[in-house]
């Protein structure tokens, strides 16, 4: 599975802060920005860094070698640091109870490894995944065991939390 990040619909962001929102009402949408208040997630640019939004799933074609399409995360944030650095956030949105830690880690962990077949990701300056869930924005428990084999397995840093700082 190949991804073209430029085949992609994208739009820049150069604001303190924005919500990403997913509409579970509409199922063929892609993630879009809203105001912070009707956001899932809340993206904070204290650095205001130039921040490219571009929805992935529902927005791109990524087809199994079955012939079906891949289960990606929602969003990827790129920030480009004035020293001409990338950051890449991955950003899974959900809004459901049970087992969103689980299935929101796969997809995440899915998207990455097509994007690091189709991409070298190396030269990244910043390399993070960000798993989001409306339902419970103030999580606290740690789950330092998973995390750490996230980033075994990905080579990318995984925070589950309802804010997402660029900085």
């Amino acid at each position: 599975m190949k991804i073209d990040l430029f085949s992609m619909t994208c739009f820049e962001q150069r604001t303190d802060s924005f919500g990403i929102y997913d509409d579970s009402v509409r199922p063929t949408e892609p993630a879009k920005v809203v105001a912070i208040e009707d956001g899932i997630a809340k993206v904070e640019n204290t650095s205001k860094f130039w921040v490219f939004f571009i929805p992935l799933d529902k927005n791109i074609e990524c087809l199994r070698d079955d012939g079906n399409q891949e289960s990606l995360c929602d969003v990827l944030l790129i920030c480009l640091r004035p020293e001409s650095k990338y950051d890449f956030y991955f950003v899974e949105l959900k809004e459901v109870r049970a087992d969103w830690i689980t299935d929101g880690t796969e997809q995440l962990k899915t998207t990455i490894n097509t994007f690091k077949n189709s991409y070298n990701l190396s030269c990244l300056s910043k390399k993070m995944a960000f798993l989001t869930n409306r339902k419970h924005p103030y999580y606290h428990s740690t789950h330092k065991e998973l995390m750490e084999k996230f980033r075994n397995e990905t080579g990318f840093r995984l925070s589950i939390c309802a804010t997402i700082p660029v900085k």
